[in-house]
């Protein structure tokens, strides 16, 4: 069975309510793609940012804890459905606004600010609690993450694309 937290405070209301209103904001917007892309880009984000937790706040690296607690808890799962609805946003305003060049660029370093300020705000309601992480490195690892969502967003579309055409 998994944990509920020892104590119930801003974090666990935090995470909460954050994820309401982007869950609602999801819902909100007109479809864009289909059930099984909306379901691969969501759980390829939920990988992604389990895998950078895995990476840095393990017990090898240590440079931050999540929520209160080292071990996993409820919320600690409920912080990682979180990422699902901000990359949909991500990939649903990159597929709207048809993005070229340099614009892609640019597009990327906003959202990466926009992550990391986020990140930011999270730790102020201490959902993460940094030891050896510096919040520039969040901007950093946004950097990298983002364009490989939209690499594996691409490749979904044109395969997806693809599969309609052959039948």
């Amino acid at each position: 069975m998994i944990p509920l937290p020892k104590s119930f405070d801003e974090n666990e209301w935090f995470v909460l309510i954050t994820l309401f209103i982007m869950i609602a904001f999801t819902l909100y917007l007109p479809r864009r793609f289909p059930i099984s892309l909306t379901i691969l880009i969501c759980l390829f984000a939920i990988f992604i940012a389990n895998l950078s937790d895995h990476l840095f706040a393990t017990s090898i690296t240590n440079f931050y804890n999540i929520m209160d607690s080292r071990k996993y808890e409820l919320f600690d799962y409920l912080l990682y459905l979180l990422y699902a609805p901000f990359v949909y946003l991500f990939v649903y305003q990159f597929e709207k606004w048809n993005l070229k060049g340099y614009y892609i660029l640019l597009f990327l370093i906003g959202w990466s600010i926009v992550g990391t300020v986020f990140e930011w705000v999270s730790h102020l309601f201490k959902v993460f609690h940094y030891k050896e992480w510096k919040i520039w490195y969040s901007l950093t690892a946004y950097l990298i993450t983002q364009p490989l969502t939209l690499l594996f967003f691409t490749f979904l579309k044109n395969s997806y694309h693809t599969n309609q055409q052959s039948k």
